[in-house]
């Protein structure tokens, strides 16, 4: 009897492989798949091993024993050389290089050798010539049996070949975990042509296989924990595997625009179930139209599928996958959760060729098109000018840090009680000397993922500190300022020093300035931002909330901060004359006021739009209908003309 202790000891560390695998979520995406496929393929193996040498010992065998035998060992040789098949295309998906199969020459290389072995084994039934299991001479090979290891080896020979080719494509220590198992399998059939009765192949492979699983498929740098889908580091790497290997490739980015309203709304465990629930249907589509899809997820709400059919017409599936994903989430409608996204498609190397180019597209689109535009083409995107002033932002930022080419502007707020204009929000402008005048709505968004949000604050809050200590606001009829607020700013812990410094250096009164939070201050309130926002209250600060009517905010969520203001959206605006619309502000205003809170209405062009709000009791209005964002002179020199002849 052969020495089955090496077979014994791989069977638990190929159970130990497979439950890490699914305990750890590695179940989703083609080289999961592929790696559990291997793993599974070598414990049948080394079950199948063992139990061959209890099967045809002792002698002399019994006719059932002999039949069980024959199958055994005819299983074990299939799936065994099926398993390196199996991990020869998992070398190929790893390095993203999996479309060099795809032609029909390259796929008759593949599955030929392993077509003629299953010929082979076949006809071995018959002929007996490859390896027998009689009674008195239990199991042995025969002549052809140095076929079945030629195709093997053809296999392993190969494998290797392409992992060395590949070795650009991987960083040192998953290139060594990819070669590694052809090493070790090669290794240990060397071992067990030397003594037959070490039975060492299969151990060898779990340690392989082990090595794999411990520098390869590393959940913590590929799997989002919290919904268990490829994430944001996955997406990255893998568009460089895919630059690396010059694919073709169609990436489409499905940006749901209200993630963030929606997880403050129904709670994180929900979210994720309504995660999810899109994920699967976008799996279960592309499934039906047989196109293998990676998919990776980005918090809060974004997802990216990089696709190798580059033939698929993908916006025209667009509508559909809307409508198979809004009756999915039905149950969260119920709740009154909207799935509201846009698509933005991306073509490889046609429309955008480097890795940062394809992020920057996959994050911005929905700021570069049109605003009620669903489906987004980057061909369309990367001519246009606000494109190249996104990915030089870097550099712009830190010019206008350091250069001096920050620019304020003021938006006068008109007050409908007392028929004149009361207030102004400033609003932050960059006047690059090389790109031009750029909107907040393209800079701050990049200044708060690159943390410069911090020093770009400070010196809008000097700024407007300053505006406001060089004009008579009393003799311009003017009570306050709005100054918006970072969830940044109002997470550091000096910003009531910050601000009293400025109070101090510029004389200004507290009562002159009211400063602008947002909706997503809710998910960030922290011990901190809480402390910092009651002691500038307690300074004479007063606080409005933006953007009201675009989130989930209600009655309980606005008492947790200290607000005097309420600036309903513009959104809300443009749907004031249909039924609904005109019901849903009318309500707001009426609950503002029984709240006792200040209500603006930003947005407003018309004197349609201006006269109905008018006739609801709005307190103030802010929009184009009045005027513009001013510099500081024609602001100044605006409110005097009007506020005088009011």
């Amino acid at each position: 009897m052969k020495n089955i202790y090496f077979d014994l000891c791989s069977i638990p560390l190929f159970v130990l492989i497979m439950c890490t695998c699914h305990i750890r979520g590695m179940t989703r995406g083609r080289a999961n798949r592929l790696f559990l496929m291997v793993n599974a393929m070598s414990l049948a193996c080394a079950v199948l091993d063992v139990w061959m040498e209890f099967t045809v010992n002792p002698l002399p065998l019994s006719p059932g024993r002999v039949a069980l035998g024959t199958a055994i060992s005819f299983a074990y040789k299939f799936m065994r050389n099926a398993s390196i098949v199996i991990y020869f295309i998992y070398v190929f998906t790893v390095t993203r290089t999996e479309y060099r199969l795809w032609p029909l020459k390259n796929r008759l290389f593949l599955w030929l050798p392993n077509g003629l072995l299953v010929v082979l084994l076949l006809q071995n039934l018959f002929t007996h010539n490859v390896f027998a299991v009689t009674a008195e001479g239990g199991y042995f090979r025969r002549p052809l049996m140095w076929a079945v290891y030629a195709i093997a080896f053809l296999y392993v020979a190969a494998g290797t070949v392409y992992c060395i080719y590949c070795k650009r494509y991987l960083i040192t220590s998953k290139w060594i975990a990819l070669i590694s198992v052809y090493a070790l399998i090669l290794a240990s059939v060397v071992v067990q042509m030397l003594d037959q009765r070490l039975m060492v192949e299969l151990f060898a492979t779990a340690i392989g296989v082990l090595m794999v699983l411990m520098l390869i498929m590393r959940p913590e740098e590929t799997i989002d924990g919290t919904v268990v889908l490829q994430g944001w580091k996955a997406y990255q790497k893998n568009l460089e595997y895919v630059l690396k290997t010059r694919q073709n490739v169609q990436i489409v980015v499905v940006q749901m625009t209200n993630a963030a309203e929606v997880r403050s709304y129904i709670g994180d465990k929900a979210f994720h179930g309504y995660i999810m629930e899109v994920a699967a249907e976008i799996d279960k589509l592309y499934f039906e139209l047989r196109t293998h899809v990676d998919l990776y997820f980005e918090r809060p709400g974004s997802f990216y599928l990089i696709i190798e059919d580059t033939k698929l017409d993908v916006a025209s599936l667009v509508p559909q996958f809307v409508e198979r994903t809004t009756s999915r989430v039905r149950r969260f409608a119920e709740q009154g959760v909207r799935f509201e996204a846009k698509f933005c498609i991306i073509r490889h190397p046609e429309d955008v060729k480097g890795v940062q180019d394809i992020l920057n597209i996959g994050h911005l689109f929905t700021r570069l098109g049109k605003p009620d535009q669903v489906v987004y083409n980057a061909a369309d995107l990367v001519h246009l000018r606000d494109y190249t002033v996104v990915n030089h932002m870097q550099e712009i930022l830190n010019n206008a840090i350091t250069g001096n080419t920050l620019e304020m502007v003021y938006q006068p707020i008109y007050d409908i009680r007392q028929g004149r204009f009361r207030s102004a929000e400033a609003l932050a402008r960059i006047k690059d000397t090389k790109y031009g005048m750029i909107s907040s709505a393209l800079f701050i968004p990049e200044a708060e993922r690159s943390g410069l949000i911090i020093p770009l604050g400070k010196l809008i809050l000097e700024s407007v500190y300053r505006f406001i200590s060089q004009m008579d606001m009393d003799r311009l009829g003017l009570s306050y300022v709005e100054i918006n607020l970072s969830v940044a700013q109002c997470l550091q812990q000096d910003l009531p020093a910050t601000v009293a410094r400025l109070q101090k250096q510029y004389g200004v009164n507290p009562r002159q300035v009211n400063f602008e939070i947002t909706e997503t201050m809710f998910d960030n309130l922290s011990e901190v931002m809480d402390r910092n926002l009651r002691e500038l209250v307690n300074m004479g600060y007063s606080f409005s909330l933006d953007d009201y009517g675009i989130g989930y905010s209600n009655i309980h969520r606005l008492s947790k901060l200290p607000l005097e203001i309420i600036k309903i959206d513009k959104s809300l605006v443009n749907e004031m004359f249909t039924d609904d619309g005109q019901i849903i502000i009318r309500n707001t205003v009426r609950m503002m006021q029984d709240i006792h809170k200040e209500l603006v209405v930003e947005g407003v062009e018309t004197q349609d739009e201006m006269e109905a709000l008018a006739a609801m009791s709005c307190d103030f209005i802010q929009g184009y209908y009045y005027s513009k964002p001013l510099s500081a002179d024609a602001f100044v020199q605006f409110i005097e003309t009007h506020n005088k002849a009011a």
